[in-house]
């Protein structure tokens, strides 16, 4: 009897935390949204290459692309801080263990069903923690996945 209540109590909480991972999924190869310029080169190293988007700083890693800017007012004492990831690399997993290359089939074992999200590039299973303006974005089109990514909302 005490095995069956906390099934039921297991199966109660992964019914309602389905499709809304952790805050700490916004996170690509070890790098989280929110994190300033100067922790990711410390990660990373030099990137590859740079790109000035006009609203902040595309930099490239092999497999991952990290972009910073300013939350805030910009200014001398204020860092930029990662506003969006993208990897495409067998490394730029989440911490849940979701990589590109893996079967579609695995976002849904890991974070539960979605509903597909047209945006005007394509086809996305989208995950939003609570309270976040930011969500794990995984093309539903490609499979295997192509690219894990968190996207923000200013």
């Amino acid at each position: 009897m005490r095995n069956i209540i906390v099934l039921v109590a297991v199966l109660a909480v992964s019914e309602v935390h389905a499709g809304v991972p952790n805050i700490s999924e916004l996170s690509i190869g070890g790098i989280e949204i929110g994190a300033t310029e100067a922790r990711v080169r410390r990660s990373l190293g030099e990137p590859a290459g740079t790109f000035d988007t006009g609203e902040g700083l595309e930099l490239y890693y092999p497999g991952l692309v990290v972009t910073v800017g300013w939350l805030e007012s910009p200014g001398p004492d204020v860092p930029r801080r990662v506003t969006a990831l993208a990897g495409t690399g067998f490394n730029a997993c989440t911490p849940a263990g979701l990589c590109p290359g893996m079967p579609v089939a695995e976002v849904t074992r890991l974070y539960g069903p979605a509903e597909p999200v047209r945006r005007e590039n394509g086809t996305f299973l989208e995950y939003q923690p609570k309270g976040a303006n930011c969500w794990l974005q995984i093309r539903a089109s490609a499979d295997p996945i192509y690219e894990v990514a968190v996207a923000c909302q200013p």
